[in-house]
């Protein structure tokens, strides 16, 4: 039996980020079955797994940093995607089946926004769907992917740089 909880999101700390400034202020049905990530700036994604970085043939997205201002969420090794206007809540498995591949290719610089929400079928052959609830700042290391994947000479680099509002995509998910 599925269950769904409801919870308002009202600001960046709520979602665990050093900004307290509200991005959102909706209510939004959290399934059971959701999971969370944070991808961290020019990071690849490894859905099923769950695990961040490498570069074998079961990534299935990559953050690319294209310029200071240009991010894309891109497919990788055959896994496909798309940017839909339908409610996260309503896209299931059947809906998806109905497509082999999406055709976008990528969520681009425009879309990668709080409440995007897009299919995917990863590299495995795996229909799901995810959603952008916010952001973390280059200088925000206190999450659990930036405590497992970053080291302290890589914090210090960044802490030496302009700090970027928007660096890390935090991505609620379901594979279906």
């Amino acid at each position: 039996m599925k269950k769904t909880i409801l919870i308002t999101i009202i600001t960046l700390g709520l979602l665990g980020c050093s900004e307290n400034k509200p991005i959102v202020k909706e209510q939004i049905n959290i399934s059971s079955n959701s999971k969370y990530i944070t991808l961290l700036g020019t990071y690849t994604w490894d859905v099923e797994s769950g695990k961040l970085g490498g570069s074998d043939s079961n990534v299935d997205f990559w953050l690319e940093k294209v310029d200071a201002v240009t991010t894309n969420l891109m497919p990788q090794n055959g896994a496909t995607v798309e940017v839909t206007k339908k409610s996260f809540a309503s896209l299931d498995k059947a809906y998806l089946q109905q497509f082999p591949i999406f055709r976008d290719g990528k969520i681009s610089n425009s879309d990668i926004k709080v409440g995007t929400v897009a299919m995917f079928k990863t590299a495995e052959g795996r229909y799901g769907k995810l959603r952008i609830v916010g952001f973390k700042s280059s200088h925000d290391f206190n999450f659990k992917e930036a405590k497992k994947y970053l080291d302290d000479s890589y914090k210090k680099y960044s802490l030496s740089h302009l700090v970027k509002k928007e660096y890390n995509l935090v991505i609620e998910y379901v594979l279906l």
